[in-house]
């Protein structure tokens, strides 16, 4: 019915396309710019941490690292400035008793940000190169979050000896009804120029990070200190952070996950936060069932960032899984 009516107000009509002809060709003009690169704040890792490179097969990966012993990796979430500052509250407390590496994921964060983004098995080829940087022969305990722990699913179906255990936090990657795309986003990211404009326009600015931070992010969003959105919204803003994104967007890092789950090897515990709304029990128990050697707990009243909302609980949490893994 709106179309017809504008069939009947052709000054409209043509003013309406003249606008869009507008929009497109300002996109295409200020898509196309470089952008200036964006100081990042100073918290984004603790000052005990030695800050490190490893050339993998598809670009630098920058990783925080620091302690000794089994090796302990926290990878974090796939999301409009995502980087490993994601588990920075959580991961010094076990820098005594584990080497503890906390690694951006390649297009995120300090890490190499390439054109072509990743997809996932580029991702998981890239975490294996990684993996025998820094524990050559020796396996690891993955911490993944959100859409990594799809990818640190697929690294321990494909790499079974370079993954000790699995402990994931609202691992929404892994089932298809939680990871559904909008299709207005998923189409907008296929259209080139337009697409770089719109992110840098609207998804790497700190007014729509603050408002995912609120949706989606935080169980309770008056916890979230402009701190937090500071640091987001440096890494979104960041020379190349698009194509990471955009990539995600098209679905590139989407697999048949399903398939996976029951050729996992690693026990594996699942921490799901107590988000009914959000966080469908039923989901969980779905996860856990199709998982050979899987337990679940309840994380608290958080959400995606809950390693940021909530460090204590998480850090209690997975302490007392990592300390029930060495009583087995």
């Amino acid at each position: 019915m709106f179309w017809k009516r504008l069939g009947n107000k052709p000054v409209l009509g043509v003013g309406l396309g003249v606008g869009l002809v507008g929009a497109v060709a300002l996109a295409v003009r200020y898509g196309m710019q470089r952008v200036t690169r964006q100081p990042l704040p100073d918290i984004i890792s603790p000052a005990i941490f030695a800050t490190r490179v490893c050339q993998s097969t598809h670009g630098e990966i920058v990783y925080h690292t620091s302690g000794a012993g089994e090796p302990l990796v926290f990878l974090h979430g796939i999301y409009p400035g995502a980087s490993s500052f994601e588990w920075s509250r959580v991961y010094p407390q076990f820098a005594v008793g584990w080497q503890v590496v906390a690694p951006d994921l390649i297009g995120f964060g300090e890490s190499e940000r390439p054109r072509r983004g990743l997809d996932a098995d580029d991702h998981v080829r890239a975490l294996a190169d990684l993996l025998f940087t820094v524990s050559p022969g020796q396996p690891a305990t993955l911490v993944a979050s959100g859409f990594g722990a799809a990818l640190a699913v697929k690294l321990a179906v494909q790499h079974p000896d370079l993954v000790r255990r699995l402990v994931l936090y609202a691992p929404i990657g892994l089932d298809a009804s939680l990871r559904r795309m909008p299709f207005g986003m998923a189409a907008l990211s296929r259209v080139p120029a337009l697409n770089r404009f719109v992110y840098r326009n609207y998804f790497a600015r700190g007014p729509f990070i603050r408002g995912w931070v609120s949706r989606f992010g935080y169980g309770d969003p008056s916890r979230a200190g402009d701190d937090i959105i500071d640091v987001l919204t440096s890494f979104a803003g960041q020379y190349g952070a698009e194509h990471a994104m955009l990539a995600f967007l098209r679905g590139r890092l989407l697999y048949d996950v399903k398939s996976q789950l029951g050729r996992l090897a690693p026990p594996v515990s699942v921490l799901w936060p107590n988000l009914p709304d959000r966080y469908p029990p039923a989901a969980a128990e779905r996860l856990v069932a199709a998982m050979p050697r899987a337990r679940l707990l309840l994380a608290g009243c958080t959400a995606a960032l809950g390693a940021l909302e909530t460090p204590d609980i998480l850090q209690r949490l997975l302490d007392e899984e990592l300390h029930r893994a060495e009583a087995a």
